[in-house]
């Protein structure tokens, strides 16, 4: 640098005292040459700490005997190293390019998508086959009694029409299949609607509306075939733990899950299920109607009912979209139910 370039001001600490010293910083020969009153020195850039620079706060200069200089004005000082041919570290640079801090935030974005499509939904399945059957049945009742308490109602249905269903249910084959032993629980659905719900025990939770809406058993058992698949599968527990990013980690690392699923119940009873899932229980129920002779068709018949104009029942009452207005959307509607309904219609 031409010492005619105008030198920058700055404040000198001589490492022993907290005095003050105004002085003027410029580079000759690549050196940092200092002076001011009662300071000359000249030291090698090369063993200078300069610090980052952070928004407004004066640059440090440390010297190799602990001395130190604040630099105010941080641009010019850039500048005048900058025409020494002294850089600084590739990522101060960086926070100074637009070009850089653009990139980097889509780095950050790419990042932060991949762990939530990908990475989060793999720990989530890790936790759910850790957690043992005991808690799953607590994290179960715990479910059904606040759904008890808030949205179902005592089932109307005769206890032999119940017991029916349940025996009918208990004779499907699944030979070559994870095996799900499901227990049905009968509910008046009130803002639910006609439909079925699984809990991570295997309770199946079955509305009143939903056995009023089919037009035959074939139909109800598509319905709770497709419920086994999201227990078989361990949906519920997956898509709860999967709301808690921070308490996943923490239980995938550690092992413990128990403190993870206190709040499980509560994610339980506001969450959708995604496409992945539903696809995933869908294709659990078509093998197991396949395998006891029922038709595939049978469930996309009940599932465009449920998801069409709402029909009336005895009484007044009605069944069908109403509930997708409900603050219980997970219960209602499924998402993009007319595409499920159109690979179910497709399978063999």
């Amino acid at each position: 640098m031409d010492l005619s370039d105008p030198p920058v001001t700055a404040l000198y600490f001589d490492g022993r005292s907290s005095r003050a010293r105004p002085v003027m910083l410029s580079v000759a020969d690549g050196k940092l040459v200092t002076c001011g009153e009662d300071v000359e020195r000249r030291d090698a850039l090369a063993v200078l700490r300069l610090s980052e620079p952070l928004g407004h706060a004066p640059r440090l200069v440390t010297f190799p005997d602990g001395a130190h200089c604040e630099v105010s004005d941080d641009a010019a000082f850039r500048r005048m190293l900058a025409r020494s041919g002294q850089r600084d570290a590739p990522v101060v640079r960086w926070q100074f390019s637009r070009t850089a801090v653009a990139v980097s935030l889509a780095v950050l974005v790419a990042c932060l998508v991949l762990a939530h499509e990908w990475l989060l939904p793999r720990l989530a399945r890790q936790v759910a086959e850790r957690v043992p059957a005991e808690l799953a049945t607590r994290v179960s009742d715990e479910t059904l009694a606040m759904l008890d308490a808030n949205v179902f109602g005592p089932s109307q249905l005769p206890v032999a029409r119940q017991q029916a269903l349940s025996a009918r249910l208990a004779t499907l084959k699944q030979a070559d299949m994870p095996t799900v032993r499901p227990q049905l629980l009968f509910r008046q659905g009130r803002p639910m609607g006609a439909n079925a719900l699984a809990l991570p025990s295997g309770l199946i939770v079955v509305t009143d509306e939903l056995v009023a809406l089919a037009r035959n058993d074939e139909e109800i058992l598509g319905v709770l075939a497709h419920e086994m698949g999201h227990v078989s599968q361990r949906h519920g527990l997956r898509l709860a733990i999967e709301s808690s990013a921070v308490g996943l980690f923490a239980a995938w690392y550690i092992g413990d899950v128990s403190a993870l699923l206190a709040g499980v119940p509560a994610a339980l009873s506001q969450a959708r299920y995604s496409r992945g899932f539903e696809r995933e229980a869908d294709d659990f129920a078509a093998r197991l109607l396949v395998l006891n002779g029922i038709p595939v068709g049978r469930l996309a018949d009940i599932l465009e009912r449920m998801d069409g104009p709402p029909e009336p029942l005895e009484g007044g009452s009605r069944t069908g979209s109403e509930h997708s207005r409900s603050p219980f959307a997970y219960f209602a509607t499924h998402p993009l139910t007319a595409e499920r309904i159109h690979r179910l219609r497709a399978a063999p």
